[in-house]
């Protein structure tokens, strides 16, 4: 009888300079965690029931495994790999195959679209870093340009939408108009019968 590799689950999102990678997997022991230029590899015991768990993915680039950071707690373990290349255009996916891996997902907690990645840290901003704030005037209120006249050419009065007397005067000659409909509708149902 064979026994099938189990594999935990890895989750990656980057940055321009940095990939994260999640190892999600409970009571680790042991693990054992290579990092080289283009491959990563883990193995270890855990889950509920103890058991072996392992993955080796060859990375889309090279990285730094010198620079790369470590970090483990009861649930999971995460590397922050450092990319060899920085300010390069991210990568389209961790492994350098186009094959699916199952086990294998994006991190949306930690990700970041590249451009958001450029925003934060000051990238090619399209307006130049302005703040717009400061050419509202120096009023307080928000506004008024300097050189521009108060009084515009349709701040004139309007009349009003509705006048009362006209309004009454239409409401009565509506109600009139019913009390007729109504009479001529009761003598033609009396002429039927």
């Amino acid at each position: 009888m064979t026994s099938s590799i189990l594999h935990p689950e890895v989750l990656w999102a980057q940055r321009q300079n940095e990939l994260f990678v999640t190892i999600n997997l409970v009571d680790i022991k042991d693990p054992k965690i290579n990092v080289t230029k283009e491959k990563l590899s883990f193995e270890g015991i855990g889950g509920t029931e103890q058991k072996l768990y392992q993955f080796e993915i060859n990375l889309y680039k090279e990285i730094n495994p010198e620079a790369s950071k470590r970090s483990q707690t009861a649930r999971s373990i995460v590397l922050v790999l450092d990319k060899a290349e920085h300010g390069q255009q991210y990568w389209p996916r961790l492994q350098k195959d186009r094959v699916k891996i199952t086990y294998l997902k994006t991190d949306f907690a930690r990700w970041k679209d590249e451009d958001d990645d450029e925003e934060e840290g000051g990238g090619n901003d399209p307006l130049g870093g302005m703040d717009f704030s400061n050419l509202m005037g120096s009023g307080g209120g928000g506004g008024g340009g300097a050189g521009f006249d108060d009084d515009d050419s349709d701040d004139e009065d309007y009349p009003d939408l509705e006048n009362t007397n006209e309004t009454a005067k239409t409401s009565e000659v509506n109600e009139e108009s019913k009390e007729a409909a109504q009479e001529e509708v009761s003598s033609k149902e009396a002429a039927k019968d």
